[in-house]
């Protein structure tokens, strides 16, 4: 129950949409990140005025689940082409599932379609992604996980999904509709009272979300990757710091 009201009176301290809390200024975000008891990385920015906010953005951090949105982008671009009807219908329950309730069947199942990994690979490519692999075999021997990213990378993926720039309309439109209605609301979402189109990862000691949090004025993007051993500890970072940063660089 203490817990419960702890909770509650920091989310009156951080709506965001009613005009009630002031802007957290950014000196007092920076300090946090760098207080933050293990490694953090962020990327946000202000899709409409271009407004950023960066700290470790070019660390390197293991994807968790945020590889699913590569994984999805790969099998829209690369497999749909050449499928017909039913293997469509199939490739979609799994991208849908594999996205709001970040199904690891799914993802497996996508992942055993993508026999040769060359569409993951075309995917980074087509990003131009430096830093960023997904399930390859040079990442695990260098860091020990098949798939790595930076907070500014996956931040780039997020921008050009929600722009639909990478995407035809149709799929785009579909695709951020999944990301729109996942069932995880502990991270970026959990102070905003306006939709988030997001993905979560959270993997041994990593917790991460990446999104785009709209109120109808200015699209904020934020990334966020930790590791911590503490996921509690870094999911209430992740929420709090979100808040902070959304108020920092939405429209005033």
């Amino acid at each position: 129950m203490k817990k419960r009201i702890i909770l509650a009176l920091i989310g009156i301290c951080f709506s965001v949409v009613t005009g009630f809390a002031a802007p957290a200024p950014e000196k007092e975000i920076m300090s946090d990140l760098k207080g933050f008891h293990g490694s953090v990385g962020v990327f946000a920015k202000n899709l409409n005025t271009g407004k950023t906010l960066q700290f470790n953005q070019d660390a390197v951090f293991p994807t968790a689940s945020t590889s699913k949105v590569i994984v999805a982008l790969a099998v829209y671009k690369y497999l749909y082409p050449a499928a017909g009807s039913d293997q469509i219908s199939e490739y979609e329950q799994d991208i849908r599932l594999m996205i709001t309730v970040s199904d690891n069947d799914s993802f497996n199942d996508l992942l055993d379609k993508l026999t040769n990994r060359d569409a993951l690979d075309k995917v980074v490519k087509d990003f131009r992604l430096r830093q960023t692999r997904i399930h390859n075999e040079e990442a695990f021997k260098k860091y020990k996980y098949h798939s790595v990213t930076t907070p500014y990378e996956m931040a780039k993926v997020f921008e050009k999904v929600y722009g639909e720039k990478y995407l035809e309309k149709e799929k785009s439109q579909r695709f951020k509709s999944y990301l729109a209605n996942t069932i995880f609301h502990d991270e970026i979402p959990r102070y905003m009272e306006t939709p988030v189109l997001h993905k979560v990862g959270e993997l041994d000691a990593i917790l991460c979300d990446v999104g785009v949090i709209q109120d109808g004025y200015d699209p904020v993007l934020i990334s966020f990757y930790t590791n911590t051993s503490d996921h509690e500890y870094a999911s209430n970072f992740i929420a709090t710091q979100s808040a902070k940063i959304y108020n920092v660089l939405r429209h005033k």
